[in-house]
Parts: structure tokens; sequence; C-alpha cells
């Protein structure tokens, strides 16, 4: 091998240590995602919640006077968690058949903790069938909830499980009439290790309007039931990540639907 020929050898070798040195130093790696679609604020775990205080006034409900009637239906109904954290003596619901009370009933709790209405609805034999409406004040949020998904009219029941109801109190909310169920579908790569310490929640504006829920044995993404007082409202997911101790607020905004509704959250 000639003189010259070393020297070209050589050059080769100094040029490809010199760009491999650079790649090195400037070149993260094509797999290294930037996050740039959020924002990212250290904060400890928040206390998110739905502020469901609304101003609807206590409702005149009356006792139906029971010798109008030759059947009575008996309804099981039981309070949800949260909604027992808020419930007092004081809450009350009510069957409409129509737009004629058939029944009112106030709380009782259980030696369980869990809190119970019992229901006696007041009717007639040629109204089984009958569609009935289900209304719960909680005076504690001056908030009523009217929902007419429940059982129709059933003279003289047995009292089993198609005449238990399980309560919350979005269902059939005045102040958020329209509820949308939302699947918050998490990205392959992540800015954090998810945790079952992870929370995840929707806002309009400042408002929370839905906290997820997530199955750790099986997790590709977050459930959320987001509530809304206006159709099509422009709301914004915001994401807690107990690893790195902050909450990272996703900046694509979306409109609520109503609907079954599906987003990929972007960090």
């Amino acid at each position: 091998m000639n003189m010259k020929n070393v020297k070209i050898i050589l050059f080769l070798t100094i040029l490809a240590t010199v760009w491999g040195c650079k790649k090195d130093d400037n070149d993260s790696g094509p797999d290294e995602p930037q996050w740039t679609n959020s924002t990212f604020t250290e904060a400890a775990k928040p206390t998110w919640n739905i502020e469901w205080n609304s101003n609807a006034t206590p409702p005149d409900w009356k006792e139906p006077d029971a010798g109008k009637y030759e059947c009575i239906m008996n309804i099981l109904i039981e309070l949800d968690s949260e909604t027992i954290s808020h419930s007092t003596s004081d809450d009350r619901i009510a069957v409409f058949i129509g737009d004629e009370c058939r029944g009112v009933s106030h709380p009782y709790e259980a030696q369980n903790g869990k809190v119970y209405f019992l229901m006696h609805v007041n009717g007639n034999s040629e109204e089984a069938d009958q569609p009935m409406e289900l209304r719960y004040y909680c005076d504690s949020w001056h908030h009523l909830s009217v929902t007419k998904n429940i059982p129709p009219f059933v003279p003289n029941n047995i009292l089993d499980e198609n005449c238990k109801i399980y309560l919350n109190i979005g269902k059939g909310s005045t102040k958020y009439p329209i509820s949308t169920l939302l699947s918050a579908l998490m990205p392959q790569k992540l800015p954090f290790t998810v945790s079952t310490n992870d929370m995840i929640a929707v806002f309009v504006g400042e408002e929370c309007r839905g906290i997820g829920s997530m199955n750790p044995e099986y997790f590709d993404g977050w459930r959320i039931t987001v509530y809304s007082a206006q159709p099509e409202e422009t709301a914004q997911l915001r994401y807690y990540s107990a690893e790195k101790g902050g909450i990272y607020t996703i900046l694509k905004t979306f409109k609520l639907t109503g609907n079954i509704q599906q987003e990929t959250i972007s960090f």
C-alpha cells in the first residue's frame, strides 16, 4: 500500500470519528419524544370535585291521599358514596306518574353506613307499566335531580333487584343536564409511569366537570362521565402524575358531544 492510500484511509477514519462525536453530542435519537402538547406544573395531589351546589328551592312535595289508590309499588333507592357524604335528613325523594306526586320518602342510614330511601308509590291497577319520574332534592347542595330512567309502575310488586335504584347526584341533574361518556386514551410513550395514585379530570374553564376512573388490571385509558350545562361546551383534560408530582394540562381542547366520545391524550 502506497503512502497516498494510507493518508486517505487515515483521513476517512478521523472524519468518521469526528462525525460520530457530533452525532452523540447533538442528536437525542429518533425515539426520544418531545413533550410539547401539554404544560407541566409541580403540585400536590389535587382534590378535584364537581361543584354540585345549585340554587334550587326546596320542593313542596306532598304525600298523596292513599285512600284514592288501590295499589302500591315498593322501590328501594340507594345513594352513591359521593352523595352520601352530603346527604342530610332534609333530603327527600318523590316519584311522579304524569304530573301527580305518588310518593315521598326521606333518607335513613343503615348500620353499614349506606343511605337508603324506601318509597311507596301509590297507583291503580290500570296504571300498570305506566312510566314514572324520580325527583331527588339534596338539601345541602340545594340541588334537584330529575330522571325518567326508572322501572315503570308495577302494582303490588315484590321488592326485588328489579325495583332497586342506585342513585348518584349527576343522574338527571338540573344544573348539568347533559352527560358525555368519555374515553381518554393514553399514548404508548409517556413522560411518566402510570400509577394507581394518578388522577385525570375534565375541565370547562376552571370548573371540574368529570373525574376519571381506571382499571389497573387492563389499562389503556380512563373512563370519565363529564357533565355539561350547555350543548357542545369546550373542555380540556388535566392529568396528575404521582411519579412526577405535578399536573399536566393538555393543550388540545375538544367539544363535549353529550354522547359516547373518545379522545387520545397527547403530552
